[in-house]
């Protein structure tokens, strides 16, 4: 038993020391974050359905009071068309027909011009007309309106009465019963918007905060979550002189429940947790990249293969070009495009380079002597060109191998124009000792027209998406086509990148017949014995070897 809990532990300790582990500051940090970043999206969250119950609350509001003036303003216009002596059984009976049709009418009457009521449906012919209050609100529904009467036909009840001509109409208390609410701490106000006079307040809302709200609305920084702050919604519907305001008094993380605080706290703690350790292991295996690509360039692990660079009308190899390639014990085969970007990212390009150059000069140099019109193509980065002693580097190394520097191309990229500058006096100094310059991957740099109005680079090379795009009637075959017109009479080789199929292969002989080109329909990068055989054998010159790739 004790040998099983010891082995169990030892098992458990490898496991833990396998493991990237983030220090606990990092830990907190990150917890700390997602802490912050789940309280504020469930707040939003909260926020935003909380919003949309708001404005459907107040929809409903509106669209009764729209009801409820609408049936005010109809019932009037009935009442005053009756032709029967104003409060007497007959007006009355009349009034009392059109007050069944509008349930949103409680009442309705005769008023004087002096604003005295005499009669109505529900208290008949007053034995002494009541006056109502001489202040009035005027607007283009009713002639006048009163709000909120009080005690004016009974004590402790509170109407609101509109007139039109000599009568009036007084809203039914039930007018916004029925309309239900998400929460018990919402409320709403009806007002007219010109006076700020308040007509109705429903719900959990005081007179003072409706006052509030209406005549100053306040500034909200709803997506902060901050106490006290409050949600308004206010609908003022066209060809109508109200306005319907609803308030949310407490919003967002502030009306949760303690079951909604803890799903924040723990998907905060655990996002934190897992943050953390995505944030480590990245940077672990972003050291470990960098690591294993240091110890590689030390113990020259990192070599080239070389593609065959073809003269595409006679089939004769003309030279090749050099392409790194690193196949780590730990890492297995790594991408050039990822381990050239970490040398570039890391200043470890150059090195680099110069370990390729030494090695492409010793595999390739007897091809090169043997063959004086054979040429060797090396990629070269900003880096290196704005090194000042690359060029004196490579001069020594070019002339200790006995090569025609005229042989060597090396190929050059311009990605932004800080580059430019840079890539313009570099090249000059090479040229001047007779090595070739090519523009690489021309037609997406940053402005490689601007290099054929500053000097004439030996050669160019057409990035493979044109290539790639022949008979697809893109843009990139428009742009090919305007490729072969700008650079077609210029004294200059140009290499197209990328060929895969023989109409690809024929489309560019068709418009550039010394055209070279590279691409998988003839070789992939291969290695010094592979290349020797191609050499002996030139196989592209066969007629038929197109023919035969159908």
């Amino acid at each position: 038993m004790l040998k099983y809990v010891r082995k169990k532990s030892i098992i458990l300790d490898m496991i833990l020391s396998a493991l990237v582990l983030p220090s606990w500051k990092n830990l907190l940090f990150f917890v700390l974050l997602t802490l912050c970043f789940s309280l504020y999206i469930h707040h939003w969250s909260a926020l935003t359905a909380e919003k949309k119950k708001l404005e459907s609350y107040v929809k409903k509001i509106t669209d009764r009071t729209q009801q409820s003036v609408f049936q005010l303003k109809t019932s009037l216009t009935l009442a005053n068309q009756s032709k029967a002596a104003s409060c007497s059984p007959e007006d009355i009976n009349m009034l009392r027909d059109i007050l069944a049709n509008y349930p949103y009418v409680n009442d309705i009457g005769r008023i004087s011009s002096a604003n005295e009521v005499t009669c109505s449906v529900l208290w008949g012919v007053l034995s002494e007309p009541k006056k109502l209050p001489n202040k009035s609100i005027q607007d283009s529904s009713f002639q006048k309106s009163w709000t909120e009467v009080s005690g004016f036909f009974s004590a402790n009840q509170q109407r609101s009465i509109f007139n039109i001509g000599h009568s009036f109409a007084v809203s039914s208390p039930t007018t916004f019963l029925g309309i239900s609410r998400h929460s018990q701490k919402i409320g709403g106000v009806l007002y007219t918007p010109t006076e700020k006079k308040i007509h109705h307040l429903f719900d959990d809302i005081t007179y003072q905060q409706a006052q509030s709200v209406i005549t100053s609305p306040p500034k909200q920084h709803l997506w902060l979550p901050i106490p006290n702050n409050f949600l308004v919604s206010t609908s003022c519907p066209p060809h109508y002189e109200f306005c319907v305001t609803g308030i949310d008094t407490r919003i967002g993380i502030y009306d949760m429940n303690i079951i909604e605080w803890l799903k924040i706290i723990i998907s905060g703690i655990l996002a934190g947790v897992v943050l953390s350790f995505g944030v480590k292991l990245f940077k672990s295996n972003r050291r470990t990249l960098i690591y294993r690509l240091k110890y590689a360039i030390k113990t020259d692990e990192i070599y080239s293969l070389y593609q065959p660079k073809i003269h595409l009308k006679t089939g004769r190899i003309i030279g090749v070009e050099a392409l790194a390639r690193w196949d780590d014990k730990e890492l297995g085969s790594v991408s050039p495009d990822v381990f050239i970007h970490c040398a570039e990212a890391n200043q470890l390009i150059t090195p680099l380079t110069k370990k390729l150059i030494v090695k492409n000069l010793k595999e390739i140099g007897s091809f090169l002597k043997n063959d004086p019109t054979f040429l060797l193509s090396i990629n070269l980065s900003v880096q290196d060109l704005s090194d000042q002693s690359f060029l004196n580097f490579v001069d020594n190394h070019v002339k200790k191998n006995g090569i025609n520097a005229k042989q060597i191309i090396f190929e050059v990229t311009e990605r932004s124009a800080a580059e430019n500058n840079v890539l313009k006096r570099a090249t000059k100094h090479f040229l001047r000792k007779g090595y070739q310059i090519s523009l690489d991957d021309f037609g997406t740099g940053f402005s490689n027209l601007s290099w054929l109005t500053t000097f004439e680079p030996n050669e160019i090379k057409i990035d493979k998406m044109f290539v790639q795009s022949i008979g697809t009637q893109t843009v990139s075959q428009i742009a090919l086509n305007g490729i072969f017109q700008l650079v077609g009479n210029l004294n200059v080789a140009l290499v197209f990148e990328g060929i895969e199929s023989v109409e690809e292969a024929r489309y560019v002989l068709q418009h550039s017949p010394n055209a070279i080109g590279q691409g998988w329909l003839y070789s992939k990068a291969i290695d010094v014995e592979a290349l020797q055989h191609l050499l002996d054998t030139q196989p592209y010159m066969d007629v038929s070897f197109l023919e035969s790739q159908k």
